[in-house]
């Protein structure tokens, strides 16, 4: 049947010390894995996050600058069109680059100026400058702060390829490049205007 006096054996060895100083180590290492899995998996899963962010921020500026080109090319070809002699016209626009963020930011300067004179009656000026530039963000959480934008700078026009009805007229052709040269502030060598 039931041998108690082996039970007890049994029960005084697994509470001897050597015993429960390995379950209690074995605990703390499990304890430790926990936690370092844990911060392994939250710090990539924040990573991510990141990644995705910056995704999103590079297919908006990317859809920012398609729109701006798309919305130049329309309004300049309303324009043109309304000219005397022009019938149809399309309008193509290359931009140098994109849009130019200008964020705010904090400026500290410091300068310091020592004179040392040594043993022979020399001495010696050290100026010592320093400057530590700073972006302001916006306030909020961590993950969202977001730079203080100061101005945004919109990509410069580099060429313009115009193809409008009428355009086989020389009087036309001249009157469609000098419109798009004074919209766009561009010289005439960045404009092409050809017959339709």
């Amino acid at each position: 049947m039931l041998d108690i006096s082996g039970i007890r054996v049994r029960l005084k060895e697994l509470c001897s010390k050597k015993t429960l100083q390995n379950l209690l180590i074995l605990i703390l290492i499990a304890a430790i894995t926990v936690i370092a899995c844990s911060t392994f998996l939250d710090s990539s899963a924040q990573n991510r996050n990141s990644i995705e962010a910056s995704d999103i921020q590079f297919n908006k500026d990317l859809n920012l600058k398609v729109s701006y080109e798309e919305q130049i090319e329309a309004k300049l070809k309303n324009t043109l069109e309304q000219i005397s002699g022009v019938g149809e016209v399309s309008v193509m626009i290359t931009l140098k680059a994109g849009k130019e963020i200008v964020p705010a930011s904090n400026v500290v300067e410091t300068e310091s100026e020592t004179k040392e004179r040594d043993s022979d009656g020399g001495t010696r000026t050290v100026l010592q400058q320093s400057a530590d530039r700073r972006v302001v963000v916006n306030g909020g959480s961590a993950a969202s702060d977001q730079p203080l934008i100061v101005k945004e700078i919109m990509p410069e026009v580099n060429g313009v390829i115009v193809v409008a009805r009428g355009a086989e007229n020389p009087e036309v052709e001249a009157r469609l490049t000098e419109a798009v040269q004074t919209v766009l502030g561009i010289p005439a060598f960045r404009v092409k205007v050809y017959p339709r």
